[in-house]
C-alpha cells in the first residue's frame, strides 16, 4: 500500500501549540445536563435518511480544535452538528492524559457529545507498547478518566489507539498480542475512574500491511468486553473511487465499510466512521463530489447501525487537503465536493 497521507499529527501539533494551558479547575461543559451519549446512540434511526432527527453527524475543529471552528463548518453546511471530534496532545504520557484538559475546555460550549482520538503511547513511544501491555501506565489512564469527569465530559467517545493498522502510528499493531494487551489495560484503567466513557476501536480503511496485525485488522480486536463501538476511517484514496462500482467494491472487500460493519454486527456493536473525506492530494488527484454522495447514501442506508460519523477537514501542508469550507490561502479548494456536501446534508 502507498503510505496514507497523515494529517492528524500536524493538526494536533498546531492545536497543541495554540491551546491554553490546562485550567487548575477545568470548566464543566453544558453537555453534562444533556442526554447521555449512549442514550443518543441508542435512539431509533430509520434506514434511508441521514442524519435525520436522531443521527450524530459532525466534524473536527479546523484549523483549531475548538467549538467555534467546528460550528463554523456546521453553519456552512446548513445543518447543526450533533457531535464534534478532537484530538489530544501526544508529546508525553502526562500531556496526553492528565495534561490534555485544554481539548475539553476548547469544546466547553459545544452542546453535543465529544469524540476524542487518543493514542496508546506518545509520539515516538513505540518502545512503550510492551510496558503499556503489562499495566506500566495504568495510573496515567486512570488520570485521563478522572480528567473527563472533572471537565463534565465523562461520557465522551474515546477512539483509543485508532488506526493501529496504519504504519506511521506509534501504537501500530506490529505484535497483535502487545497491541491488544495495551488496549485492554488502557480501556480498563480509563473505565475505573470514568465508567460512563464509550471506547471506540477504529481501523484505517482499505488496507492492513502484512507486518501489522498479520495483514488483517481484526486480528488486533481487543475483545467485546473492552469495546463499545467499532469504527473505520474511510477516505477517498488508495484506492479512490472513480465510479459507484469501484466504491462498492472497496466497501465490500477486506478492510472496507461493509466488511467491517458485518464484523461489528456480528459482535453486536454500533458502527462509526470517525474520519472520512475527499483526498485531492492522493491517487484521485482531484476533487470528487461523487464520493460525498456515495458516503452520504451509505450512511443513510445503514443509519440504524451507525453510532456517528464525522467529516475530517484539513488544510495542513502534506495532509489530506480535504477541506470543504475553509477559504484560507494555504487551503486547497474542493468546491464541487463542498457544494455536494451542503446539498445532501441540508435535506
Amino acid at each position: 500500500m502507498i503510505k496514507r497521507l497523515v494529517a492528524v499529527a500536524l493538526l494536533v501539533t498546531a492545536a497543541a501549540c495554540s491551546s491554553p494551558e490546562p485550567s487548575p479547575t477545568p470548566s464543566v461543559s453544558p453537555a453534562s445536563t444533556a442526554p447521555t451519549t449512549r442514550a443518543l446512540i441508542n435512539r431509533a434511526r430509520t434506514a434511508g435518511a441521514w442524519p435525520g432527527p436522531n443521527g450524530l453527524s459532525g466534524v473536527n475543529g479546523d484549523p483549531v480544535l475548538d467549538a467555534a471552528h467546528a460550528e463554523a463548518f456546521c453553519t456552512a453546511r446548513g445543518r447543526p452538528c450533533g457531535i464534534a471530534h478532537t484530538y489530544t496532545d501526544r508529546s508525553s504520557y502526562p500531556e496526553m492524559t492528565s495534561g490534555t484538559a485544554w481539548t475539553f475546555d476548547n469544546f466547553a460550549s459545544f452542546p453535543g457529545p465529544l469524540v476524542v482520538s487518543q493514542g496508546l503511547v506518545p509520539n515516538g513511544g513505540e518502545n512503550d507498547m510492551a510496558g503499556c501491555a503489562t499495566g506500566q501506565f495504568d495510573s496515567q489512564w486512570r488520570n485521563f478518566g478522572t480528567l473527563m469527569n472533572s471537565t463534565g465530559r465523562s461520557d465522551s467517545i474515546v477512539r483509543l489507539g485508532w488506526e493501529f493498522n496504519e504504519s506511521t502510528m506509534p501504537w501500530r499493531g506490529t505484535d497483535p498480542s502487545v497491541y491488544i494487551g495495551c488496549f485492554r489495560h488502557a480501556a480498563t484503567a480509563i473505565r475505573a475512574t470514568d465508567p460512563k466513557v464509550l471506547i471506540d476501536w477504529t481501523i484505517n480503511g482499505h488496507h492492513t500491511p502484512h507486518g501489522l496485525c498479520g495483514g488483517v485488522s481484526t486480528n488486533c480486536y481487543p475483545g467485546d468486553a473492552y469495546v463499545d463501538i467499532i469504527g473505520i476511517d474511510n477516505y477517498d484514496h488508495y484506492p479512490w473511487s472513480p465510479t459507484k462500482a469501484a466504491f462498492d467494491r472497496t466497501a465490500g472487500r477486506a478492510e472496507g465499510l461493509n466488511w467491517l460493519l458485518a464484523f461489528a454486527k456480528a459482535h453486536h456493536k454500533p458502527f462509526s466512521v470517525g474520519e472520512w473525506g475527499v483526498v485531492p492530494t492522493g491517487d484521485a488527484k482531484r476533487d470528487n463530489p461523487d464520493f460525498i454522495t456515495w458516503m452520504h447514501s451509505w450512511f443513510a442506508a445503514h443509519a440504524p447501525d451507525l453510532a456517528y460519523e464525522a467529516y475530517f477537514t484539513n488544510c495542513d501542508a502534506g495532509g489530506v487537503q480535504s477541506s470543504l469550507f475553509d477559504t484560507s490561502t494555504d487551503c486547497r479548494r474542493n468546491p464541487e465536493s463542498a457544494a455536494r456536501y451542503r446539498a445532501v446534508y441540508r435535506r
